[in-house]
């Protein structure tokens, strides 16, 4: 077994949890199949190889002392004989990738996800649709993000029209009257669990927007959202990150609640944020509870802070395919404090590339000013 730090996974976010490591002075082992993923650029600790390959598997454990992943669309059978140098654990994993386990969870210890039904793969979905009531959102078990492997049903129409089967089956939920979504991220170590500030997220297209710090919303919501969080970290006994995604909305019963979206056991899109806003950020939290360094609680810088995503439709719009970013706009908004551009080497619509922060007086002016500096770097 080796002293490095294993990350399966090279996309953005394991690239800046790398990042973090290496300011700790840990090597980093980095299996990754993408040959232009942006990790691919850390010449000489990148395995390229599926996270199904066993003698990659065994390779790179045998290299690494304790390892993590960037995404929980991991297929985790292949992990089973490593499962003790996992960070968060094994059966985290398999919870957080599987929507029916996921909703079960968290229905049998009290934690309020949305009304929802699960329908095994190979029963009749579009029957079990309409007796589950409409509207509804139907999503794939295993393998959705960003409204892939998802579905709106409205109409017996849509119902008809959707997909028989899915990997893993189906799970239909209520479709909320929706106000907001949130989202807090857990560091636990064992000895000590803390969360970050609570994260106010705005989608487009299902894709995370922005987000907005500190969140707009009634401080006792806050507080509910993150002993939620904490409550859900210390259930699965979570070592390591939990990212908990919430709804704020009303559901078929009139009851408006805080609910419980779904879970990242990992770092997570809208804590990009934290490398600017916080004392310490949710990558650096991750490296040190991996390293064993001890973890303080983060606290939030004062102003309000923004992080916007850059998708690939911002290249195509500056008549760019990949490579560098026209960033010469960003000279009229010294309110933008930072640019992080993945590296990635295409650009498509909907493709995250990167993304920026924005800080200024209030949550709300950061977020005005983050909308008005992505459109200036489309032209518009």
């Amino acid at each position: 077994m080796g002293e490095a730090i294993g990350i399966l996974g090279g996309g953005q976010l394991g690239l800046m949890l790398a990042e973090s490591l290496d300011r700790l002075g840990r090597d980093t082992v980095i299996v990754e199949p993408d040959p232009d993923a942006p990790c691919s650029t850390r010449r000489g600790n990148v395995l390229a190889a599926r996270f199904d390959d066993a003698n990659a598997l065994q390779i790179f454990f045998s290299r690494v002392e304790v390892a993590t992943f960037d995404s929980e669309n991991l297929p985790s059978m292949p992990l089973a004989p490593f499962a003790g140098r996992l960070v968060p654990s094994l059966e985290v994993l398999r919870v957080s990738q599987d929507r029916a386990l996921e909703k079960t969870f968290l229905a049998k210890h009290g934690f309020r996800p949305v009304k929802h039904a699960v329908v095994p793969r190979g029963a009749d979905v579009r029957a079990a649709a309409l007796a589950f009531g409409l509207p509804a959102i139907a999503k794939s078990t295993l393998g959705g993000y960003d409204g892939k492997g998802q579905h709106r049903l409205t109409t017996p129409a849509d119902v008809a029209a959707m997909p028989a089967d899915a990997p893993g089956g189906w799970v239909l939920e209520e479709v909320l009257s929706l106000e907001t979504e949130l989202s807090c991220v857990v560091a636990r170590d064992g000895a000590n669990a803390f969360t970050f500030p609570v994260f106010e997220n705005l989608h487009q297209h299902h894709i995370l927007d922005l987000t907005v710090l500190p969140a707009r919303v009634d401080p006792a919501l806050q507080q509910e959202a993150r002993a939620v969080a904490l409550g859900v970290a210390r259930a699965l006994d979570v070592k390591g990150l939990l990212t908990v995604e919430f709804f704020v909305g009303t559901g078929r019963d009139g009851v408006r609640a805080l609910y419980v979206n779904e879970l990242a056991p990992r770092v997570h899109n809208s804590g990009h944020v934290t490398r600017q806003a916080c004392t310490v950020s949710q990558f650096d939290a991750l490296a040190r509870i991996l390293s064993g360094v001890p973890l303080n609680e983060p606290r939030l810088h004062t102003g309000g802070w923004c992080m916007g995503q850059l998708l690939g439709d911002v290249w195509l719009a500056q008549g760019r395919d990949g490579g560098p970013l026209d960033l010469s706009a960003w000279r009229d908004f010294p309110d933008v404090v930072d640019v992080y551009v993945y590296g990635k080497r295409h650009a498509r619509p909907n493709r995250k590339m990167g993304h920026f922060v924005v800080r200024a007086d209030d949550a709300t002016t950061a977020a005005e000013r983050a909308r008005a500096f992505r459109a200036r770097l489309m032209g518009r």
